[in-house]
């Protein structure tokens, strides 16, 4: 099945017909980043991915809930979920093709069962699973925010699967709409020489006699 990509001509047109615009996922992924960018190296090193991620999501949630769009969190698979509830959306980190027209996306960390399954993969998840009692999935559409931290941009997609691996990883797509690059502004920082003091000033005030 051929994918369908959008880029920056058909893009916000098909956006809007999801009730959805740019700007909404400049928001989210600004914050985000943001967020994520709280967390030093002195941090444990996965803090940093999982605080963009939730970040990422909780944001989403945060936009769109005045527009009537609700959520829901099967399995801890946060979903926020169209006003019409015939889709949702679930934030995930892409690899690098993410926002590439040029080359094939995917999720960056394999997918949860719960992923799994909505994509319309249950029946291999008996094989693979075995024992394991799932409730039937419902038929909501699953659209993947995809976002990739390229240096000094976060590049963005929002894509509809249509097929997944038992592995939790999307091997093909109905869509995929590719979102504006964001950029990020960096703090101009001078180096200090090793062994230099930095400067300090200290203002003072006279006291009142």
């Amino acid at each position: 099945m051929p994918t369908l990509v959008h880029g920056a001509d058909a893009g916000p047109a098909r956006l809007a017909g999801l009730g959805l615009s740019a700007a909404d996922f400049e928001f989210v992924l600004a914050g985000a980043d943001a967020e994520a960018r709280t967390w030093t190296a002195l941090a444990p090193p996965v803090m940093a991915g999982m605080a963009r991620w939730g970040k990422t999501n909780e944001l989403l949630r945060i936009r769109l809930a005045p527009r009537g769009w609700t959520r829901d969190d099967p399995r801890n698979m946060p979903r926020t979920i169209s006003p019409a509830g015939d889709f949702a959306i679930v934030a995930a980190t892409g690899d690098g093709a993410t926002g590439r027209a040029d080359v094939a996306s995917r999720n960056l960390y394999a997918r949860g069962i719960e992923t799994v399954r909505a994509i319309g993969r249950a029946d291999q998840l008996a094989f693979d699973y075995p024992g394991l009692e799932l409730p039937a999935a419902d038929d909501l559409a699953i659209w993947l925010l995809l976002y990739h931290l390229a240096g000094d941009e976060i590049r963005a997609e929002l894509s509809r699967p249509h097929s997944i691996s038992p592995a939790g990883y999307v091997d093909s797509w109905a869509e995929r709409i590719l979102l504006p690059a964001l950029a990020l502004a960096r703090p101009d920082v001078t180096p200090v020489r090793a062994g230099a003091a930095a400067e300090v000033t200290v203002p003072v005030t006279r006291r009142a006699p």
